[in-house]
């Protein structure tokens, strides 16, 4: 049995209406989630720069709540009998300050009084959903030349990521399951494998070596959890004092101090008495 809400509808005359049983497929039902202070996505709008990845961002939010017929006209306020038309502008203002709490705070000017969800999802698309050919050139190029730095190997995929996202929503490939369709996603994911890889701190090198050499090439994910895992196991290495420019006088040192100066360790007791004869 799905979940029902039952919303009471009063006419002109102030009586009771006919009941309306919402199940839950129905776009107009609200649960707990669809109320709370949450976040549906984890950024605000920007500006043209971050358009494309908030729309879909978006998109799929509302679409995981069944709300975003309320912004692509497809759960219009006319579709609807007059005794659901209360209800509707309740969701409506529920997913209009949604979308408010999604855009920066500079940017809320031209929206802050609209009194449509609808109308908001196309005033942002009109004004920020600017995609021209200068950002399609520029993030090819943007792509190449991003490199790991100082991040850390999992903030790094993160942007590079990000950047695949937003040329693949600029430049779609192709949808079809024909072989040559196949064969450009293959060829887009080595691809990507490569990017991922070439960018990466030269002490990552290792590791990269032995990913390229794997039959087949792993995908990116997987090449991430090898690095991520040679990462750990140096990191482990590391702390517990194995590996240095000297691991054994390191290991002997240890052991030296573990016993108070060195009172039963043999080859500084040598030392010592070396020392002493002359």
């Amino acid at each position: 049995m799905g979940t029902t809400e039952e919303t009471p509808n009063l006419n002109s005359g102030n009586q009771m209406n006919q009941l309306t049983w919402i199940d839950y497929n129905h776009p107009l039902l609200l649960s707990p989630a669809d109320v709370s202070g949450i976040q549906i996505i984890s950024f605000q709008l920007a500006g043209i720069e971050n358009y494309s990845i908030w729309n879909r961002s978006m998109r799929v939010a509302l679409l995981g709540r069944n709300k975003l017929g309320m912004v692509d006209g497809t759960c219009s306020k006319d579709r609807f009998p007059d005794s659901m038309k209360n209800h509707w502008e309740r969701v409506n203002a529920i997913v209009l300050s949604r979308l408010m709490n999604s855009v920066a705070k500079d940017l809320l000017g031209g929206i802050m009084y609209a009194s449509s969800a609808q109308t908001v999802w196309e005033d942002l698309a009109e004004r920020f959903n600017k995609v021209d050919g200068s950002r399609t050139f520029n993030l090819p190029k943007e792509i190449a030349t991003l490199t790991q730095g100082s991040a850390s190997v999992s903030v790094y995929l993160s942007k590079l990521k990000d950047l695949w996202e937003e040329f693949e929503a600029l430049v779609p490939a192709p949808g079809c399951d024909c072989p040559k369709s196949r064969d450009f996603v293959n060829y887009l994911q080595k691809l990507r494998l490569y990017q991922f890889l070439m960018r990466l701190n030269d002490s990552y090198s290792q590791a990269r070596s032995q990913i390229l050499m794997k039959p087949p090439l792993p995908t990116v994910n997987q090449s991430y959890a090898l690095i991520v895992s040679d990462e750990s196991q140096r990191s482990i290495a590391a702390n517990s004092g194995i590996l240095g420019a000297n691991p054994v006088r390191n290991f002997e040192v240890a052991i030296y101090t573990r016993n108070g100066g060195g009172g039963q360790n043999q080859r500084f007791k040598k030392n010592f008495n070396v020392n002493t004869a002359k």
